[in-house]
C-alpha cells in the first residue's frame, strides 16, 4: 500500500477544506460577510464598508441614513466625499503628465510659480512626499486670509497664492516631513498649466473614464446630488469645501465604494499608470514615516490612506500584490471616526489572508475561482507526482515549483 500517496491525499483534502469551507460548510464570503456583519453592528457605524479580493467581492455592508429629508438609507452605491484621499488622483496626473514628458518630478515649482521666490528650491516631488516645507493654507483661513462663497476658483486660489507667496517655509526642503494640503492645490495647478485643461477635466479624462468609475466627480458638481450622503451634524473642521478652489487637487473628490475598488485594482493591474509609474508614486520617500505620492506606505506592502472633509471620513487600503482592497466610509466623523478606525484596521487583519481560491455550493459542486493559488497550497503541503513525473515540488528553502499547472488541477478535480 503507498502510505505516502494515502497521507498525501488526506493532506490534500484536510487543505481543501480549509481553502473551500471557513468553517467547513461555509464559504469565504459568506464568513467573511457574517463577520462584516457582526463588526458593523457592534460598532453601530453608519456609512458603507465594501471589501474584495482579485476582483470578486467577499463582502459589503451598507448601514443608516443617507437623507433624513427623504429617509433615503445607504447603500454601497451612495456618494461620500472622500477628503484626502483625493490626493492619490492628484499624484497620479502629475505621474500621467510625467510619461508624456511634458514635467518632471525634479522640476523646481519655480518653473510654474515664478512668483513663489521664498519657495524657489522646491520641486514637485517635495510637493508630492510632504517634504516641501509649505504651510497647511486652510488652518490660516480667516485668520490671515479670507475666502468668498460668492468667488469663483479661480478667483479663490488666486487669494490664496498672493497669501502663499509671503510666507516663509516651515523648514529647508526635503529635510523633514510636514503633510500639508497646499502641496496638492500647488500640483492640481501645475496639472491645469502643464495640460491646458482644467483640474477636473484632466481627471475625469484620463483617469475617471478610462476606469468606468462613472459614478465619481467632484464635490463642487456633486454636492447636491439626490444620492450623496448629507452631512450628519455640523463641524469645527478647517476645511469647509463650500469654499470653491479651497480643496482642489487635496481633498475634492466624491466617488463610491465600487468606483474607490475600481481605482484601488488599478494600481495593481497597473490600468492607469505605467508599473514604473505606480513604483515611484509606492515607494517610501519620508524616511521612516511611510509617505510616497499620496499614498501612505505599511511595511507589509499595503498602501492606506484616510481623508476627513467636514463630517465625512473615508478609508482606502490595498494590497496591490494580493488583489486586496478595502474602502470603508461614514458621514459622521464626530460620533464615529474612532469606531470606523477600529473596525477598518480589524476588518483589514481579518479578511486581508482570506482567499477566495474557491467554493462548494449546495450540492458540493466545486466552483475554482484562483486555480494557482490552490497548487501553491497544495504544494506547500506535498510534493505531488502524475505516472512518476514530478508535476511540483518545493525546493530546500520552501519555495514552491510548479511544473505542472494543468496535472495539478487535474489531480484536484480527482480528489474533489
Amino acid at each position: 500500500m503507498n502510505y505516502r500517496r494515502i497521507i498525501g491525499i488526506l493532506l490534500v483534502m484536510s487543505l481543501l477544506l480549509s481553502v473551500f469551507c471557513i468553517p467547513v460548510n461555509a464559504s469565504a464570503q459568506t464568513y467573511a460577510q457574517n463577520y462584516l456583519d457582526e463588526q458593523m453592528e457592534e460598532y453601530d457605524i453608519h456609512g458603507v464598508v465594501y471589501v474584495t479580493k482579485n476582483g470578486e467581492v467577499l463582502c459589503q455592508s451598507a448601514r443608516g441614513i443617507a437623507n433624513t429629508a427623504e429617509s433615503k438609507e445607504m447603500t454601497v452605491d451612495t456618494l461620500f466625499p472622500i477628503g484626502s484621499n483625493s490626493k492619490q488622483f492628484c499624484a497620479a496626473a502629475i505621474l500621467l503628465l510625467q510619461e508624456q514628458g511634458k514635467l518632471s518630478v525634479d522640476d523646481p515649482i519655480s518653473e510654474y510659480f515664478p512668483e513663489y521666490t521664498i519657495a524657489k528650491d522646491v520641486t514637485i516631488k517635495n510637493l508630492l512626499t510632504m517634504r516641501s516645507g509649505i504651510c497647511n493654507h486652510p488652518e490660516s483661513l480667516f485668520k490671515e486670509y479670507t475666502l468668498s462663497e460668492d468667488a469663483t476658483s479661480e478667483e479663490n486660489i488666486q487669494t490664496i497664492l498672493d497669501w502663499l507667496y509671503t510666507k516663509k517655509l516651515l523648514f529647508t526642503p526635503d529635510k523633514a516631513h510636514r503633510y500639508s494640503n497646499t502641496n496638492y492645490l500647488l500640483l492640481s495647478i501645475i496639472v491645469e498649466q502643464v495640460s491646458g485643461q482644467s483640474y477636473a477635466d484632466f481627471i475625469e479624462e484620463n483617469i475617471f473614464v478610462p476606469l468606468g468609475m462613472n459614478n465619481s466627480g467632484f464635490y463642487e458638481e456633486l454636492k447636491n446630488h439626490p444620492d450623496l450622503a448629507e452631512h450628519n451634524g455640523d463641524s469645527d473642521a478647517p476645511i469647509d469645501p463650500d469654499y470653491k478652489g479651497l480643496i482642489q487637487g487635496s481633498g475634492d473628490l466624491v466617488s463610491t465604494a465600487e468606483d474607490m475598488d475600481k481605482w484601488m485594482t488599478s494600481l495593481k493591474e497597473c490600468t492607469i499608470l505605467s508599473e514604473e509609474s505606480v513604483n515611484e508614486m509606492t515607494t517610501d520617500y519620508s524616511r521612516g514615516t511611510g509617505y510616497g505620492y499620496g499614498v501612505r506606505l505599511q511595511n507589509d506592502g499595503g498602501l492606506f490612506h484616510d481623508g476627513a472633509i467636514v463630517t465625512y471620513l473615508s478609508f482606502v487600503f490595498t494590497y496591490p500584490d494580493e488583489g486586496f482592497n478595502v474602502f470603508a466610509v461614514t458621514n459622521d466623523i464626530e460620533n464615529e471616526g474612532n469606531m470606523l478606525a477600529n473596525l477598518f484596521f480589524e476588518t483589514v487583519d481579518e479578511l486581508k489572508n482570506l482567499g477566495i481560491t474557491g467554493d462548494t455550493n449546495c450540492d458540493g459542486v466545486v466552483n475554482v475561482k484562483d486555480a494557482t493559488a490552490i497548487q501553491k497550497h497544495i504544494a506547500d503541503l506535498i510534493t505531488l507526482t502524475d505516472e512518476g513525473y514530478a508535476v511540483a515540488d518545493v525546493d530546500e528553502s520552501g519555495a514552491v515549483n510548479i511544473k505542472d499547472a494543468t496535472a495539478i488541477q487535474k489531480r484536484i478535480a480527482g480528489l474533489i
